[in-house]
């Protein structure tokens, strides 16, 4: 049984994304039209074994709602 930990980091200033980090946790801004945290997501689960997903931020739960369901 695989498990795959996905390090997202938290909610620090992001001064070098802005004006994208003022209304955006910076995992989920958009790359190629999906959010980045997403494009991880996916390959983890084309991993032969993978059983679980892990994602380690310090965020808060409403941010991800969206993404998460």
């Amino acid at each position: 049984m695989l498990k795959a930990v996905i390090l997202m980091g938290g909610p620090q200033k992001g001064t070098r994304f802005r004006p994208l980090s003022l209304d955006s946790p910076k995992p989920l801004f958009p790359v190629a039209g999906l959010p980045m945290v997403e494009h991880l997501v996916k390959a983890c689960a084309l991993v032969d074994g993978m059983k679980e997903i892990i994602l380690i931020g310090f965020y808060q739960i409403h941010m991800f709602s969206a993404f998460i369901d």
